[in-house]
């Protein structure tokens, strides 16, 4: 779909932007406003002009690559295509014996028997989602909001991978998307991507005053610019209190810290 997409583009035939960017591998939508400039003409239609012959070049040549893994396959390399399929652990209002639903995803709005609540609260860490009754709570402290199952379904972030295209439909259902991941510069840029995927619909579990957590800052970066990094990313969206902690221990807070023993 995509390389119909550029097909489209380089014709100079109007194309839905939204749903190409949604496909558009994560390099190369960081870098959107370099490579395109749109003018909106109606409903869904946007005229899409090249900016960067070189990097819609590259971009073209990733797209022309198999369609499927089963295409792949067929020369010799499956791997080079994402699976067609994807899954979204989940815990809703009706879970029974703590156990989350697998909701199967392929690309389309069709993938639950559920009906979802208005906000998703995304738990980054394995141990941290099924121990989910323990770290609800304190999020909630943290944004003095009251988490519960009755206003909101949980769902496991399993790091890169909430990045996927496919989870884009599962997510657009949702009103408002807390993230609970842990505070190190990793998770800081998976927010920043979803933040340009998804827009303000995205909230970042962070305190005003991180004092009450401030000595669990004991993870320390494994290189100098992942702190920097950091406190960038903490700035650019203005988590001042997570840039003052970054700045006063020089060391990350990883999620499961913040679970009772």
């Amino acid at each position: 779909m995509l390389k119909k997409y550029l097909q489209q583009i380089r014709q100079g035939k109007p194309v839905h932007y939204g749903r190409m960017l949604e496909l558009l591998p994560p390099l190369f939508y960081q870098k959107k406003s370099e490579l395109f400039k749109v003018r909106q003409l109606g409903s869904g239609r946007w005229q899409v002009s090249i900016v960067s012959e070189v990097l819609f070049r590259q971009l073209e040549q990733q797209a022309l690559q198999p369609a499927s893994r089963k295409e792949a396959a067929q020369i010799g390399d499956s791997h080079r295509v994402n699976t067609s399929f994807g899954y979204q652990l989940v815990y809703h209002e009706g879970c029974q014996n703590r156990q989350p639903e697998v909701v199967v995803l392929d690309g389309t709005d069709k993938f639950q028997s559920y009906q979802a609540k208005s906000s998703l609260l995304l738990i980054e860490n394995e141990e941290c989602f099924f121990r989910y009754p323990q770290l609800v709570p304190v999020c909630g402290q943290m944004l003095a909001l009251d988490f519960s199952l009755h206003n909101t379904d949980i769902g496991f972030a399993s790091g890169s991978k909430a990045s996927s295209a496919l989870l884009m439909p599962f997510y657009q259902q949702y009103q408002q998307i807390y993230c609970a991941f842990d505070f190190d510069a990793a998770a800081l840029e998976l927010f920043d991507l979803l933040k340009q995927r998804l827009g303000d619909k995205l909230i970042f579990v962070t305190p005003a005053d991180f004092s009450p957590w401030q000595t669990l800052f004991n993870n320390k970066p494994k290189h100098p610019n992942q702190l920097a990094k950091a406190i960038e990313l903490a700035e650019k969206h203005h988590f001042y209190g997570l840039l003052d902690a970054l700045q006063q221990k020089g060391c990350f807070l990883e999620q499961e810290a913040l679970l009772e023993s």
